[in-house]
């Protein structure tokens, strides 16, 4: 038996826990640059606010009917989300974390008559450690686990939903486009076809599926059966990291570009370090506006690998700036750009050159990254950064009403008036 725990409305109920006076308020979040919608709580739902609609498009809307609009703040999403995580993790052991709001948990070993009060009382700790309210379902499988989540969260309105009360009932009540997994294109493909339903699904005969669809439809359809197709997923070892932001506005000067390339490489190893690994090799992209069609169109990426892996910034900001400088074209606008450090290996792992003295320059290379995190954990993020980055950064994507960073900056914590 497995549970899928998923935080409801995540974002917008981040946004809410410092500013108990938009409780009943519509809350949209917007997302990269202030474009489109990418989060909303219930009331904005029922305002017709759909998921992904661009903001100038709604922004009436939102004027006429009081919606609090958010730039995304993923620094404090992020920091909510490990938060739930660690509650769960320290609750119970079995447990794959899904997304940044939604985490799996294999209650197999638990007796049959305890899983509801568990996940209630689960469901309970989450809300009174943190705030955040979730919903939780319970069933055989990962797809009707998600299914029951859904029977929690949008038919019943309740907090903890087990789907194997009454499962070919419940089936009927789910049609296939919320079933996990199912897309635009099966959707109408299925709905053609008189499946409408996930029971209709469940009980579609297996060898034609295997004709009609692919792999991971047939094993949809077998886990709304009750088979296990899908077993919880252990941790992996990442193989590359990305990071990347779409500009502000667009750049068309190699130094802007460059200050935002040097940005990107310090996110990206302060994320390599913490997990204890180095890159192998780098990747840089740059990319024009695909949007704006009346603009000459860019897109260039390129990739070179170290001599060893590496951890170093210095280094590695310095190959991904001589890296931009080759693809970088005079005469265009450019609307993003970003760099992939790939083949992660762990840190203890080092094959050095015969004819390099790496040994040492890795030793003195250490020092300096530690003394850097070490000043930065202390006095804040950007307290020391390579001069690289510039100061002004023309380029930052835009976040105009992006609230405070209220769990990760001491000097942006809520402030109480006592009278």
């Amino acid at each position: 038996m497995l549970a899928l725990i998923d935080c409801n409305n995540f974002y917008a109920s981040c946004e809410r826990l410092f500013r108990p006076d938009l409780k009943l308020k519509p809350i949209v979040v917007l997302s990269n640059n202030d474009g489109c919608c990418i989060a909303r709580s219930d009331e904005a739902k029922a305002l017709g606010i759909a998921m992904g609609t661009p903001f100038f498009e709604i922004k009436k809307l939102c004027s006429k009917n009081q919606v609090m609009v958010f730039s995304s703040n993923y620094t404090l999403y992020g920091n909510i989300s490990h938060r739930v995580m660690t509650i769960i993790k320290d609750f119970w052991p079995e447990v794959e974390v899904y997304s940044i709001d939604e985490a799996f948990l294999d209650l197999r070993m638990l007796p049959a008559d305890q899983r509801d009060l568990f996940c209630l009382n689960l469901q309970k700790l989450i809300l009174q450690q943190t705030g955040i309210t979730t919903s939780i379902g319970i069933g055989p499988t990962k797809t009707l686990a998600k299914a029951a989540n859904y029977l929690s969260k949008r038919v019943y309105k309740v907090p903890v939903f087990n789907i194997t009360n009454d499962l070919q009932m419940l089936l009927t009540k789910i049609s296939i486009a919320e079933i996990w997994g199912i897309g635009r294109g099966w959707y109408q493909k299925l709905s053609a076809l008189g499946i409408k339903t996930a029971y209709d699904l469940a009980n579609v005969d297996e060898n034609f599926l295997k004709k009609f669809s692919n792999v991971v439809l047939t094993r949809t359809a077998v886990e709304l059966r009750g088979n296990i197709c899908n077993e919880l997923e252990l941790p992996k070892p990442r193989q590359n990291i990305m990071s990347s932001k779409s500009f502000g506005t667009m750049q068309t000067e190699l130094l802007e570009i460059e200050n935002a390339i040097s940005c990107y490489c310090k996110r990206a190893v302060e994320k390599m370090r913490a997990q204890k690994l180095m890159a192998t090799n780098i990747g840089v992209f740059i990319q024009s506006n695909r949007h704006r069609k009346d603009l000459p169109q860019y897109n260039k990426d390129i990739e070179t690998k170290f001599i060893m892996p590496t951890d170093d910034i210095i280094l590695i900001t310095k190959t991904a700036k001589q890296c931009l400088a080759k693809i970088f074209k005079a005469g265009y606008s450019y609307k993003k750009a970003g760099i992939v450090l790939g083949n992660l290996v762990p840190n203890h792992v080092s094959q050095f050159d015969l004819f390099s003295e790496a040994t040492q320059t890795k030793y003195d290379s250490n020092k300096l990254m530690n003394a850097i995190e070490s000043i930065n954990s202390k006095y804040g993020r950007d307290t020391i950064c390579l001069a690289s980055e510039g100061l002004q950064k023309m380029w930052k994507m835009r976040s105009e009403m992006k609230s405070p960073a209220y769990t990760t900056r001491w000097g942006e914590l809520p402030l109480v008036k006592v009278e």
